[in-house]
């Protein structure tokens, strides 16, 4: 009986510990508002009450081509593709055309930051266009205030509070699963880049050309948002917040008090 007792007590205090996070939301990147037709623009897509805003990066800058640069986010039928800034200097030929008109890793890594109104877990992500091949990188950044991209390389990144939650092979136009169970307001998605997985540097060298569709993930609805990667973690640690543990508590106090009642 004591068994049963403590088994639907900690079923209880799992269950507070999860209430923070919604069921999923999808965000599809179709329609939505465009903030200018030059690079750094903004757009930006709503779902359940979150906004997301979207941008275009890639490593045009320097004398080396290794500083991030803001980009042009462009909106196809297949979803969101980049526009890098060395389409007007000819240092990526063929950027801006088909199929480099989608993110891609030719010549140049191109990104799109997706920055998020509450914390988010993307679970899943989605092409709705590729051409030759489709890997791609997913990374979210777990570091403390808001990140900052301009200027910095994709090695900083490493360093710098991102995480890479997942290396995509190929996953076309089908629903993949990023396998996360990270809270972050943003996140990057962009073809395949080694430097986030030296592991599998090889498949950069197929060339990746996608259009990113739709994102899907759960919302953070803890009042002091994500901290560390955690829903209603505290600032610096990463673990629940005492009130997360407090209300986890209370649940095996009230299972454990309601079955001494019945007894």
């Amino acid at each position: 009986m004591k068994k049963t007792i403590w088994r639907q007590a900690l079923i209880a205090a799992g269950l507070m510990i999860a209430m923070p996070a919604m069921a999923a939301t999808a965000w599809t990147f179709a329609g939505g508002s465009n903030s200018s037709n030059t690079y750094g623009n903004v757009r930006t897509y709503s779902s359940d009450g979150v906004q997301v805003q979207a941008t275009a990066w890639a490593n045009t800058g320097g004398s080396s081509n290794t500083l991030l640069e803001n980009a042009y986010l462009g909106s196809y039928t297949g979803g969101l593709g980049v526009g890098n800034r060395d389409a007007d200097n000819g240092q990526d030929p063929g950027e801006g055309t088909n199929p480099e008109h989608a993110i891609d890793n030719d010549d140049r890594y191109d990104s799109v930051l997706l920055s998020f109104s509450q914390a988010v877990n993307l679970t899943a992500v989605q092409n709705g266009w590729y051409s030759n091949d489709s890997d791609l990188s997913v990374l979210a950044y777990i570091g403390a205030g808001t990140p900052t991209l301009a200027g910095t390389t994709y090695a900083d990144m490493v360093s710098g509070g991102w995480v890479n939650i997942a290396s995509l092979s190929n996953p076309g136009t089908g629903l993949a699963s990023t396998g996360s169970s990270v809270y972050s307001s943003y996140w990057l998605v962009g073809a395949f880049n080694p430097t986030f997985d030296s592991g599998n540097a090889n498949w950069a060298m197929g060339k990746d050309y996608a259009k990113l569709y739709a994102v899907k993930g759960s919302i953070c609805t803890a009042s002091g948002g994500a901290n560390g990667g955690v829903c209603g973690g505290t600032p610096g640690t990463g673990v629940p917040e005492p009130g997360s543990l407090a209300l986890a508590g209370l649940g095996l106090l009230g299972v454990i008090g309601l079955r001494r009642r019945r007894k």
